[in-house]
């Protein structure tokens, strides 16, 4: 099943564990999570003729370029250290040990729509103009109020399912008018009036600034503050500086890093998991596609994976070339250390921390020989004026 199959491909490649170097990580299981889910929803839809891992992907594709949205909001983390803004609906079946309501004090529209059906006898009734004035038919009046409660049980429990949201704590914003205009009553009134009754299950916060448990500004110190048009015109220098700084990625991949030349213009990188962390030629992404999937102490498959990627990169001619480059590797003495040395990794996630973040890339060969880590780095460059200086640019 696509959904088996994208799990096994997560936990085999070890991507819930790679997105710890991500800042958000987090965010980056629940993307895996419902990478799987949707999989396994597309299999319960899609006719068995259409149910392929093909079809899936394209319909991905399909959802990203149309910027398609879905209403379901994904199960947070328990332990989540942030704060989620969403709305009632979203927050429907979750429990935080704090929550903030706010934006109730926003009164119902009284105004009603003008064509309303009576879904008991299937009746339409039908009201144009404002309520002084407005022409109507024999019943709109009596289903209009109906409506009208019905909307008002409606925002009661939706106002029930987020006040019930909070575990511990529940702060609820009560700014309102000090009196209801023409009689339509907001949310935030109607909470009031039900704390009245109930004085001891509340408590109200002090608004008047005479809360000075923490730093307050001096009076002189609010007086000398620069209100003047340089002033601002400073701050609004440091903010975008702040906001540039803040703007650099949190990651550079390692092929980023040896582009220091101008006239070095290697060619875009793609999504294909052959591609990734490679912006060589096709010849040297085809080679190492193939090191990254062939047996390496045999190499019975090296014509097979060789026709695959060379086919995949647009180069089948070169096929021949291909399959004596990984032939040449696999031969070749570090690469026979790492298959007798019976633990080796190919494709390793690597990063290290600098400045702005972290540098991150991916390993070709890793062994483990006599306690220590060995890594390989396959190139299929010409050495031109020697090892040396070849070796020195890489390096």
């Amino acid at each position: 099943p696509i959904a088996f199959l994208i799990d096994r491909f997560i936990r085999q490649r070890s991507l819930m564990e790679s997105a710890l170097v991500n800042p958000r990580t987090r965010e980056q299981w629940r993307r895996y999570r419902f990478v799987v889910e949707q999989a396994r929803r597309f299999s319960d839809v899609v006719e068995p003729a259409g149910n392929s891992l093909r079809a899936f992907l394209e319909w991905m594709d399909n959802q990203a370029e149309e910027n398609a949205r879905i209403s379901e909001t994904p199960v947070p983390e328990e332990d989540e250290d942030a704060v989620r803004v969403m709305t009632v609906h979203a927050a429907k079946g979750l429990e935080f040990p704090i929550v903030l309501l706010t934006g109730i004090n926003s009164g119902r529209n009284n105004r009603g729509e003008a064509v309303l059906f009576d879904r008991n006898d299937g009746r339409v009734e039908v009201g144009v103009g404002p309520a002084a004035s407005r022409f109507a038919t024999h019943g709109y009046e009596r289903l209009l109020e109906r409506e009208h409660h019905q909307d008002y049980a409606e925002r009661v429990r939706l106002m029930y399912v987020a006040a019930t949201r909070a575990r511990d704590h529940l702060i609820v914003s009560l700014r309102r008018q000090p009196k209801p205009q023409n009689g339509n009553g907001t949310l935030a009134h109607e909470i009031s009036k039900a704390m009245e009754s109930a004085p001891d299950l509340w408590e109200a916060p002090s608004l008047d600034g005479s809360d000075t448990s923490g730093p307050q500004p001096a009076a002189q110190d609010v007086a000398l503050l620069d209100h003047s048009l340089e002033a601002r015109d400073a701050w609004g220098h440091s903010r975008r500086s702040v906001l540039e700084s803040a703007g650099h990625p949190s990651f550079v991949a390692a092929t980023a890093l040896g582009r220091s030349r101008e006239d070095e213009k290697p060619e875009a990188e793609a999504a294909e998991p052959w591609r990734r962390g490679r912006a060589g030629t096709s010849v040297g992404r085809a080679l190492h596609a193939v090191m990254q999937s062939a047996d390496l102490a045999a190499g019975s498959d090296l014509q097979v994976w060789s026709r695959a990627f060379v086919a995949a990169e647009g180069i089948p001619e070169r096929e021949a070339e291909v399959a004596r480059l990984a032939r040449r590797a696999i031969d070749s003495p570090v690469v026979r250390r790492a298959v007798n040395s019976g633990r080796y990794w190919r494709e390793v996630p690597v990063a290290i921390p600098i400045a702005l973040g972290s540098l991150q890339g991916f390993i070709d060969l890793m062994f483990e020989e006599d306690g220590q880590l060995v890594v390989v780095d396959y190139k299929t460059d010409s050495l031109g004026d020697g090892y040396d200086s070849v070796g020195e640019s890489y390096r």
